[in-house]
């Protein structure tokens, strides 16, 4: 728990960072266009500027908000009461640094076109609005996540970790968590409808022989042999690795497919994803065992 949200709040500064980063590029963007026009400091001028401000904060709490949801939910991790009340402080804060910045380069001009009380009464009211939406949505966020993943039948990075043979951090670093949590519901939805549970159990079988076979030429990598066979070795893990991510993403679209009535599969795609895996699991050295395992799924659909 504690090291997500460590993670997360490296996301959530990153996130920050690029939108304050796109705030200030329509901002330098106004300021030409307006100089250009000889209307540098005019009203029209002033209200680009706060127009851009209003979508930098609007932008800082939504995609905030989905950055704590979409993580949360794919290692079906909770937010808690403490976590809560961190974000809605930091939030706050992140919106009054970005309209102080406002403030800062803005407000001396509008001393000069004496606009100064309307001016200060917007960043007020835009501060206002900002604080009332974030403490109305991140307890609505933690309600909707206790639900969501309190009744969700998806597995988790362990689980899978543990079904596949594959450490939770080369999920991580193949991006494969959610097309295999997807895959395993579409198992679910498909057992629901009829198809045997041991065809599924294939297609598992199949993944791990392969993340087997990974591990294996990782081994050999370090096993003290020549530096040409290590090298031989490594390029060998990096393309399987490469081809494991291929195979995942391939056999969710078969999937998928097999998961609309007949009359509206694709005879096409399925023939290609069919192929397509095929050719992805040809490079391993168990590729008749494999093939042995996927073959009954193929044939059913």
């Amino acid at each position: 728990m504690e090291d997500l949200d460590k993670t997360l709040d490296i996301m959530e500064t990153d996130k920050c960072t690029s939108l304050l980063q796109e705030n200030s590029v329509r901002t330098k963007k106004n300021n030409i266009k307006f100089t250009k026009l000889n209307k540098k400091h005019s009203q029209e001028h002033l209200d680009a500027q706060i127009v851009s401000y209003e979508r930098l904060v609007r932008n800082l709490i939504k995609q905030l908000l989905n950055l704590e949801k979409k993580i949360r939910l794919k290692y079906l991790i909770p937010l808690d009461e403490e976590r809560a009340l961190k974000l809605m402080g930091w939030w706050n804060t992140e919106v009054e640094c970005a309209l102080e910045d406002l403030s800062k380069k803005y407000r001396v001009v509008h001393i000069q076109r004496r606009t100064v009380e309307e001016f200060d009464e917007k960043i007020i009211a835009m501060t206002a609005k900002a604080k009332i939406e974030i403490e109305r949505e991140v307890p609505k966020l933690l309600e909707n996540l206790a639900k969501e993943i309190g009744s969700s039948e998806r597995f988790d990075p362990k689980e899978l970790s543990e079904i596949y043979g594959l450490d939770e951090s080369v999920l991580v670093d193949l991006q494969v968590i959610d097309p295999l949590q997807k895959l395993h519901e579409s198992f679910r939805k498909l057992r629901d409808a009829g198809f045997e549970k041991q065809l599924f159990k294939g297609l598992e079988d199949a993944i791990r022989i392969f993340v087997k076979n990974i591990k294996e030429a990782e081994s050999i990598v370090w096993s003290g042999r020549s530096v040409d066979q290590r090298k031989e070795y490594k390029m060998k893990a990096a393309k399987l690795n490469i081809n494991l991510k291929e195979i995942i993403l391939n056999l969710l679209s078969l999937v998928q497919q097999a998961l609309l009535p007949k009359d509206r599969r694709n005879s096409d795609v399925i023939f290609k994803l069919k192929n397509k895996l095929e050719s992805l699991f040809q490079v391993d050295s168990e590729y008749d065992e494999i093939i042995s395992r996927i073959k009954p799924f193929f044939e059913t659909i």
